[in-house]
């Protein structure tokens, strides 16, 4: 049986992005073949945390916010390098990939990038430049170099003239949805199941575009709720904004550790809108695709390609055409009922996560 370490996430259980993607590929794999060791951090993994057939290592890390990542990153590869026992190494995120050196010491390494990590607004310029240098070993030190989104990768290639496989993330076919606790959530804000407008994120960042959302609604006659669920504090500024966009149509939810009564949120809603500004492959999208959810999303090709034809699209980053579609949606609910329902067969079709963990493991057999 070959150990694999994972690199790259902040914890499991998963919360949002990133860690929700390596917690479905580690579940999957093949238990008779791999055992998968992943590296998290004390700081956010509570001592005692245990997974079935996963082994968790908790790494401390130095405190303050600008550290918490890096310093995880490094200390997780310098555990792997002199404590660990792997087979291979399979790193997430192209930002971590500094520690590529390092375990390339020892160890063959894949590495997935799941977005361009510098196009975020949270990033100064200096930042973004030193996070756009890591492309290199991502590039030039990885083993096997993966992305989870098809633009991305055709980037990817098309500037460094190297291979990058397109692996993209997935959904779950009966996936666990928890009405009940969404409604219960829900009437807390005195809102009926069916008669809101969803937007949702792990973090809410300026990227993620619920400005946009909340501009539009400013010149929506329509009296229909908005729920946005989300942590917001990684941005204080942005919360501020939004807070001073919304007017009493709108509800703030905190963020949901609870995939059911998120998702749960997601079923019960009229409409999903998905106004990211930068993407890879979102897992919010998928999954809200899922459900069967009628979504109206930014027209960015990470969008684009995961529903080509199955959600209805705005002009990216501009709110008045975010404000002319939603109106359309909402005079058009059959139609966009039908636009969930196809959504709903297509992601299931085309991402489905068992067919996904095939293809790592594809990957992962070339390691010898």
């Amino acid at each position: 049986m070959k150990r694999i370490a994972y690199l790259g996430i902040k914890g499991l259980p998963s919360q949002a992005g990133v860690d929700r993607v390596v917690e479905a590929i580690v579940q999957g794999v093949d238990k008779q073949r791999y055992e998968p060791v992943v590296y998290c951090s004390a700081q956010v993994v509570p001592v005692g945390t245990t997974l079935p057939g996963i082994q968790l290592i908790r790494i401390r890390t130095l405190p303050g916010k600008h550290l918490h990542a890096t310093s995880l990153f490094l200390f997780a590869a310098l555990h792997a390098l002199f404590l660990g026992n792997y087979a291979f190494i399979h790193l997430h995120n192209v930002e971590a990939t500094f520690v590529l050196p390092l375990l390339r010491l020892r160890y063959r390494v894949m590495t997935t990038s799941h977005g361009p990590a510098q196009a975020r607004d949270k990033w100064g310029e200096f930042a973004k430049f030193l996070i756009r240098l890591t492309e290199y070993p991502y590039i030039y030190l990885s083993s096997c170099v993966t992305s989870v989104a098809k633009p991305l990768a055709l980037q990817y290639q098309q500037r460094y003239q190297r291979p990058v496989h397109y692996i993209p993330n997935g959904v779950e076919h009966d996936v666990a949805i928890n009405i009940r606790s969404a409604t219960t959530l829900l009437a807390q804000h005195g809102i009926e199941p069916g008669s809101y407008i969803l937007f949702a994120a792990g973090r809410i960042l300026a990227t993620k575009g619920c400005h946009l959302l909340l501009e539009a609604l400013r010149h929506c006659q329509h009296d229909i709720k908005v729920v946005v669920v989300g942590d917001a504090s990684h941005e204080p500024a942005y919360a501020q904004k939004l807070q001073m966009l919304a007017d009493a149509r709108v509800h703030f939810i905190p963020f949901i550790a609870d995939k059911p009564t998120l998702l749960g949120l997601v079923a019960s809603a009229r409409l999903f809108v998905f106004p990211s500004t930068v993407e890879a492959m979102s897992m919010m999208l998928l999954e809200a695709a899922s459900v069967g959810t009628p979504i109206l999303c930014s027209d960015i090709p990470e969008n684009t390609s995961v529903v080509p034809n199955q959600a209805l699209f705005f002009r990216s980053g501009d709110a008045n055409d975010l404000h002319t579609r939603l109106e359309w949606a909402l005079a058009h609910s059959q139609a966009m009922q039908q636009l969930g329902v196809q959504a709903k067969a297509w992601v299931n079709q085309e991402f489905d996560w068992a067919d996904i963990i095939q293809k790592y493991e594809q990957l992962y057999m070339t390691f010898k």
